[in-house]
């Protein structure tokens, strides 16, 4: 199986796939490709499986090209659910390039934009690049010693740059709501709390038309999560969406052929020219039904109700009676994804996962105790979710982690006077190392064992800070199988 997403290896959008598709228990192929275009073409023709495509920031606003593929490919793509991923920008450049000596810094004008305080700070120029990955790939085949890529980093790790500086984003409350697409309708469990995505067209540009559009999910308390207006272009929408609006212009046609003896007022004769009409030979002659304005929207809603529920069958069967069209784009679980049952699980119900994302906006700083291969393992990890790792051991490892951009501390005395919330242990058990830091972390003493021979490894994953800034031992792994052996 394969899942396309637009950019380079190490974009936003494929981190965001891998923990969609990690959180399910599923091995997937990435594809990156050059645009929106080519991922959804991509997966409408089954060259792909499924798509994740970014639809909303929180700093940037709405990706407006996808809402208008989701319309144009609607009957062919199928929404299977969202995913918000916390996005955290680092700078990077090429190894032995030291933060003074960049000049310019090379990203995606997004990015740009939501770090432009840090590169005025610091005296950087921003030079526009087509992806944040993007950049990375073109500073180190350019090799360009006074420029930064700004990207995740991820992209450092993949286009084998160093970090530099993490979290550089000017505001922190920087997300990202992406959608996973599939080639089927997902099954969705009776007890997942759902989302739909609706598009609608009022019949006509007048006084009270959105209100009253709005209206037919006021009145069965349906909450909206969101509406976004779009241009209506009919001449861009896919089949199954020209069908609904043809559909919509018989009923009316039909309606109105009922009055067809009757003089229209002078007033209504005016309006349906003055609106660019096909008598007007405007851009009004390319709408599905006469009498339309100039300035037309479709709106985009999103709202918290599955397809199934009556309130919601209701609504939408009004809400069409108000429209010149309305299109379902699909239901999804709300904060999750919904795949189908895999083969051996027919007639099992549809699997929901919900990748954890953060709802921190601050990266949190994390200290390795151990950096041998586990600990760097486990450093990877954290700086790839953009937060600062401070870690030490007993062999120097100073020149590897900072090529992995972690600080890097030559005892865990030193380790010890940094601000930590977060204490990982990744040491052997009969290292002297291990004794210390575990005094240091909640008095932990990994020497008592009398396991000698055996390999541990140790991981606390959750030695928050406490308030008085001592740690306390709140979760602690369960032992880890070594060479066929629990330690």
């Amino acid at each position: 199986m394969a899942c396309a997403y637009q950019g380079e290896p190490g974009a936003y959008s494929e981190q965001c796939a891998t923990d969609i598709f990690a959180a399910a228990g599923r091995k997937v192929e990435f594809v990156g490709l050059g645009s929106f275009d080519e991922v959804f073409a991509s997966l409408a023709e089954g060259k792909v499986e499924y798509a994740a495509v970014p639809v909303e920031n929180t700093l940037g606003g709405s990706i407006h090209v996808n809402y208008d593929l989701l319309l144009r490919y609607h009957g062919q793509v199928h929404i299977l659910g969202e995913h918000v991923h916390r996005v955290r920008h680092t700078l990077m450049a090429l190894p032995g390039v030291r933060k003074e000596d960049i000049k310019k810094a090379m990203s995606h004008e997004q990015a740009l934009a939501q770090t432009d305080n840090y590169l005025r700070n610091a005296g950087i120029t921003p030079v526009k690049a087509y992806d944040t990955a993007g950049s990375a790939k073109l500073v180190r085949e350019g090799d360009m010693r006074d420029t930064a890529a700004i990207a995740s980093a991820r992209a450092a790790e993949v286009h084998g740059l160093v970090v530099l500086d993490a979290g550089i984003e000017d505001d922190s409350n920087n997300f990202t709501r992406f959608l996973l697409l599939g080639r089927a309708s997902p099954v969705l469990p009776e007890d997942s709390v759902l989302k739909s995505s609706v598009v609608f067209v009022p019949h006509s540009n007048e006084a009270g038309a959105l209100f009253k559009a709005l209206s037919v999910f006021a009145v069965r308390e349906i909450d909206l999560s969101k509406i976004e207006s779009r241009p209506y272009r009919p001449g861009s929408f896919g089949t199954a969406v020209a069908h609904a609006a043809a559909a919509a212009t018989m009923s009316r046609s039909s309606s109105a052929s009922k009055n067809l003896n009757q003089e229209a007022p002078p007033s209504a004769k005016r309006s349906r020219v003055e609106a660019g009409g096909e008598e007007a030979g405007g851009e009004g002659a390319h709408m599905p039904y006469r009498g339309a304005a100039k300035f037309q929207y479709a709106f985009y809603v999103d709202l918290l109700a599955g397809r199934a529920e009556e309130r919601c069958v209701n609504a939408l069967r009004h809400l069409r009676e108000l429209s010149a069209f309305c299109v379902l784009l699909g239901s999804f679980p709300k904060d999750g994804v919904a795949f189908e049952a895999r083969p051996a699980e027919l007639g099992a119900a549809a699997l929901v996962c919900r990748p954890a994302a953060s709802l921190r906006t601050e990266p949190l700083r994390v200290g390795v105790v151990g950096f041998g291969t586990f600990g760097q393992f486990l450093a990877r990890r954290w700086v790839s979710r953009g937060h600062r790792v401070l870690a030490t051991s007993r062999t120097d490892y100073s020149d590897l982690a900072a090529s992995m951009g972690v600080d890097y501390f030559k005892s865990v005395a030193e380790l010890s006077e940094q601000e930590l919330d977060v204490v990982l242990v990744s040491t052997s058990i009969m290292s002297d190392i291990g004794g210390c830091c575990c005094c240091a972390c909640c008095c932990v003493d990994l020497a008592r064992s009398d396991r000698k021979k055996a390999s541990c490894c140790c991981t606390m994953r959750s030695l928050m800070a406490a308030d008085d800034g001592r740690f306390g031992l709140v979760d602690a792994a369960a032992p880890i199988a070594v060479g066929g052996k629990h330690s």
